[in-house]
């Protein structure tokens, strides 16, 4: 671990107070709703080169944990294809391509969909939840994740049916990784949507630790960028949010729920934002935003992203507004 990670970090929630105006929503000539959170970036080296909002705030990163996670199951010795090694850091679409890879992860190791620790869900694509009659961990958004621990616990001998307690050597190993990626000491545990352990961490130290996955520092945080570089699908889906930027700009994404939102550059700089009220609309244009006005992205290649991704404004079946970076950002 890094030395400081040996430092107990003093947790405090992202309150109002220390929160930032990060979107507006504006129907018909009139602002109609608004997104307040705060923002960092960080360079290649995780020195902090803008910030907006109480950046010494601890948020639970949610699913922008993933790729930590992701590093443990393979640092674990559990291997996969490109597109499977995605798997487990995405929170997918749910899409007959995405269960059937899911599918696949388990079957390589001996394991069935009943052995997944996630719950039951409908996916997130519309399209295949309207051939589906009822909720299933294949769907369930973060069933790669899952998949990949529960092939760690195949090779390493460990036992399949606890291990997502948090003294499970598949959670130890997921602990160790965030503390030694984000120099923060667990010092509080949740409990995610999807049942593992979540672990409040401070902005500042999120933001390094994904800085430095896509750094490609070693062989395993090499593997994981290039695999989501290659396989944007994999991420999250086809014409989502994620998988549009990342095939667009060339930035590895991860959305996290409740509004968390992460980018990174590979090489260069990284963004997390979070949104206080858990709105996942405002996280891809503020996280954009952030990176647009650090010289990061080009406005150009952002105005492409939110033109396709963005939600639109409809009244009548037409669009008549549009949602724009808050005051907080300009």
């Amino acid at each position: 671990m890094t030395e400081s990670s040996d430092v107990r970090t003093d947790r405090h929630p992202l309150t109002a107070d220390g929160s930032v105006e990060l979107a507006v929503l504006e129907r018909s000539g009139f602002d109609e709703s608004r997104h307040i959170g705060a923002g960092v970036v960080v360079d290649a080296s995780g020195t902090v080169i803008d910030s907006v909002g109480d950046i010494s705030a601890s948020i639970y990163p949610r699913s922008t944990m993933k790729p930590f996670q992701a590093l443990a199951i393979r640092r674990a010795g559990a291997r996969f294809s490109d597109a499977e090694l995605v798997m487990t850091t995405a929170s997918h679409a749910g899409t007959p391509s995405h269960q059937a890879l899911a599918e696949h992860m388990l079957a390589s190791f001996d394991h069935v969909e009943a052995d997944l620790g996630c719950p039951p869900d409908m996916p997130y694509d519309r399209a295949t939840a309207r051939t589906m009659t009822e909720p299933r961990r294949l769907a369930m958004n973060c069933s790669g994740k899952h998949a990949g621990m529960l092939a760690a616990c195949r090779v390493n001998g460990w036992d399949a049916a606890t291990y997502l307690d948090i003294d499970h050597p598949m959670q130890r190993a997921v602990r160790a990784t965030v503390e030694d990626a984000t120099g923060e000491v667990v010092d509080v545990v949740g409990v995610d949507g999807c049942g593992a352990p979540v672990f409040p961490l401070t902005f500042t130290g999120m933001a390094r630790g994904i800085a430095g996955v896509v750094q490609r520092g070693d062989a395993d945080t090499a593997a994981l960028t290039d695999a989501i570089l290659a396989n944007p699908w994999a991420i999250d889906g086809v014409g989502r949010a994620n998988t549009v930027t990342i095939e667009r700009l060339g930035l590895v994404a991860k959305l996290g729920a409740e509004g968390v939102m992460v980018m990174a550059a590979p090489g260069g700089a990284a963004v997390v934002v979070k949104v206080l009220d858990g709105a996942l609309r405002a996280g891809t244009l503020a996280a954009l935003t952030l990176l647009e006005r650090n010289g990061v992205v080009s406005a150009d290649g952002v105005a492409d992203v939110l033109g396709t991704t963005g939600e639109k404004v409809l009244g009548g079946g037409v669009p008549v507004g549009s949602i724009r970076p808050g005051a907080g950002l300009r």
